[in-house]
């Protein structure tokens, strides 16, 4: 790829013509030896890896430890556990609760990682499954909570019709190839009626506008595609979904992403990746956090948080 056609791209999202913006490595875990070239769609605003890297090449991306599916000894490991655990019920169990779902409902988490909340969902009385494209993450899920959870990723995932009442996919559509046809199966998977609850990085929040590439939000080259908010509005309503619920406020994941942008060395996760544990940088790291959260609120309340969360009900034919 020289010249011009260097400096263009098809969009994954739209199909529309794309700009190159900048080469990315990876800045925050390190064990990846990739840069990707991302672009910025001009028809729908959303940032993309061209060329796609392959299945092979994106499997290499997670080394051991990327979803903490180690448990660390030691009194600051189990006060991060305690803290991962209120946030899981502050958040992201605030936002099932508003899926309303009857007792018993079943419930799908595609890309349940380790499982801690499809834990705390089959704990409230529902019918829980889960897909896990990494191994490692998978059996912890299994062995750690007795879970249903099945090795496959969005990409081979062959779902049943009508299979469940919700889908869950938290931090997981930015890693889809073709999040197109990815969501085509969501609705393939659900009942009349049925819900997907999601959350994605948003790349025009405040913190890309302010940090570009130190952006902890872009992760490349993990991330494939992070979709504008309008085009992950247009793509759901285009594959048959209606959007009932949207935020880009979320106290988890929104002032995480600050702090891990700023002072990557204290991310819990990259600690551990590299193995080097360091509590002092970790405690600055949790003050840092919770210091940008006024900031992250403020940014969310004009439509410019780091995340997007949104809830869609599938429309019957």
């Amino acid at each position: 790829m020289t010249g011009a056609s260097a400096d263009r791209a098809a969009c994954p999202v739209c199909n529309g013509a794309g700009s190159f913006l900048f080469t990315a490595g990876d800045r925050f875990y390190r064990v990846a030896d990739y840069e990707a070239r991302v672009f910025r769609c001009a028809a729908c605003g959303s940032l993309f890896q061209s060329p796609i890297p392959d299945r092979e090449a994106i499997a290499s991306f997670y080394p051991r430890g990327y979803w903490r599916e180690g448990e660390p000894a030691g009194v600051m490991a189990r006060l991060q556990r305690r803290y991962v655990a209120w946030m899981l019920k502050r958040d992201l169990m605030a936002w099932f609760n508003r899926l309303d779902l009857a007792p018993g409902a079943r419930v799908l988490d595609i890309g349940c990682s380790r499982g801690d909340w499809l834990a705390l969902i089959r704990d409230r009385g529902f019918e829980t499954h889960g897909l896990e494209a990494d191994p490692r993450a998978a059996a912890y899920a299994r062995e750690r909570y007795g879970l249903d959870v099945a090795e496959t990723d969005a990409e081979s995932w062959a779902p049943a019709p009508a299979e469940c009442d919700a889908a869950l996919f938290f931090h997981l559509i930015e890693h889809v190839r073709d999040p197109r046809g990815f969501l085509a199966k969501c609705r393939r998977a659900l009942r009349p009626g049925g819900r997907v609850l999601l959350r994605a990085p948003n790349p025009e929040s405040l913190q890309m506008s302010l940090l570009g590439r130190r952006w902890k939000g872009l992760e490349m080259p993990r991330h494939i595609v992070l979709c504008a908010p309008d085009a992950l509005r247009g793509l759901l309503e285009e594959t048959g979904f209606r959007v009932t619920h949207w935020s880009t406020w979320s106290l988890r994941d929104g002032p995480p992403a600050l702090a891990s942008s700023l002072f990557p060395r204290g991310e819990p996760t990259r600690q551990q990746i590299l193995g080097a544990p360091r509590p002092w940088s970790t405690l600055a790291y949790l003050a840092l956090t919770w210091m940008g959260t006024p900031l992250e609120w403020a940014a969310a309340a004009i439509g410019r948080g780091s995340m997007a969360t949104v809830i869609a009900q599938k429309v019957d034919a």
